[in-house]
């Protein structure tokens, strides 16, 4: 009699997930090994169980064998077994039924009755086959591994994420984010965590060492960071292709500074845009979050996490992995030192500075998510002109502290000195514009 998969691994039918993973392993490391078919079998056997789906098919088709089993009639006996299975054989190995004769003639076997008997076959005679090799019929492939805990994922990704320090001229952190160990020594984020200081430094478990910006993907919010003695392995890199709506998917990150921070979720949506496609999740994010890494449930990493809607709820967003490799290789600005103050001349009062005068002038921007460009002129007298998907536009504007009001809509500046200004709306959506 065929083996079931609970036999094959040694647990009972009510076993938990921990108990089917851990005979699992057992499995793997007898000594001596299993031979190739067992493995497989065993491979199988863990990768049905261990997943909730599969398993609870499983154990409906064993229960729909149970109960064809129980209306065979008790009187076929043994003696017409080893007919029947030899016609099961013959049927699997040329496609022919060979019907055997009735035995006694007053109690001849229904061929329809043994139709229903042995025809239906439960997931065990995968492992059935792997365990008689002799048979003609192919293989079964071999079932992939199953999706990893949420302890598993954060075991393989963790230490291949970090925390990104903006540092400040005084020497004061700025700002921070989250980081993604990609190569040997290499981290990327999202530029509006790097720009966000003079200098940056990236902490991974209890180091901090300097980094540097060596990418700068402005289009794409992604900077590459150089950063010198970084033991950190790299993560696996996935596409956005192997996502489906409703697939789970877990974010790790620093929100708020808390490092190391897990959350789950699933992918919501994948929304096109122009270049590719951005991953919508319910993993919940928050500041701090931007630059960490999305992970499907084998901890392949498919998403940076990037921004999050603040007008509504679990709306948060992460670029596409496959972004990472076709990064534009250009040398980004560094960051221009903030102005000293001018110094008053011997018995001259200087006049105040405007502080929207850096922003005078022509501005191109460039939307890095919705890739809508536009061109402005932001006037000394508080006038905007230019144009929008070629078309004009125009309007006013003013500067009220870390605050833009460009037209018809309020803006956040995360950035502005004389050749750069990065502002992002409500609805944490970004626009970068340079000279």
């Amino acid at each position: 009699m065929a083996k079931t998969l609970y036999q094959i691994l040694g647990v009972a039918q009510d076993s938990s997930a921990d108990e089917v993973r851990a005979a699992y392993a057992r499995q793997c490391e007898r000594v001596p090994p299993l031979d190739p078919v067992h493995r497989l079998a065993a491979k199988e056997a863990f990768g049905t169980l261990i997943h909730p789906q599969r398993r609870a098919a499983y154990d409906a088709s064993l229960h729909s064998a149970a109960s064809a089993t129980q209306v065979q009639p008790q009187r076929a006996g043994t003696r017409r077994l080893p007919l029947v299975a030899g016609a099961l054989l013959l049927l699997v190995a040329g496609g022919w039924w060979v019907a055997r004769p009735s035995a006694p003639a007053a109690r001849p076997a229904p061929p329809a009755q043994s139709k229903v008997v042995f025809t239906v076959q439960p997931p065990p005679a995968t492992a059935a086959t792997a365990e008689a090799p002799a048979a003609p019929s192919a293989p079964a492939p071999a079932a992939a591994a199953g999706p990893l805990s949420a302890e598993e994922v954060f075991a393989r990704a963790a230490p291949s994420v970090v925390r990104v320090n903006a540092i400040g001229p005084g020497g004061e952190v700025a700002a921070f984010g989250s980081g993604v160990v990609v190569d040997a020594g290499t981290v990327v984020t999202n530029c509006h965590v790097a720009r966000r200081g003079a200098t940056l430094t990236v902490k991974h478990g209890n180091d901090k060492l300097d980094a540097r910006i060596t990418t700068a993907d402005e289009a794409h919010d992604l900077c590459k960071l150089s950063v010198v003695g970084l033991a950190a392995p790299s993560v696996r890199i996935g596409e956005v292709a192997s996502l489906r709506v409703g697939q789970k998917v877990y974010a790790i990150g620093s929100p708020q500074g808390l490092d190391l921070t897990l959350s789950d979720g699933m992918v919501s949506s994948l929304r096109e845009v122009p270049d590719g496609t951005v991953v919508q999740t319910t993993a919940p994010i928050s500041p701090g979050s931007s630059g960490g890494g999305l992970f499907d449930e084998s901890g392949t990493l498919v998403g940076i996490v990037t921004f999050q809607m603040r007008a509504g709820q679990n709306l948060n967003f992460a670029l596409p992995a496959d972004w990472i490799a076709t990064m534009a290789p250009s040398a980004p600005r560094e960051l221009a030192a903030a102005a000293p103050p001018p110094r008053e001349a011997p018995g001259r009062a200087t006049p105040a500075r405007d502080p929207g005068a850096q922003l005078h002038g022509r501005w191109h921007c460039f939307g890095p998510l919705t890739g809508n460009g536009m061109e402005v002129v932001l006037a000394p007298g508080g006038s905007v002109t230019g144009t929008f998907r070629g078309k004009p536009i125009g309007g006013r504007w003013a500067l009220n502290g870390k605050h833009l009001f460009l037209i018809d809509a309020s803006m956040a500046v995360e950035e502005m000195n004389d050749q750069r200004l990065v502002l992002a709306d409500v609805q944490g959506r970004r626009l970068v514009c340079s000279r």
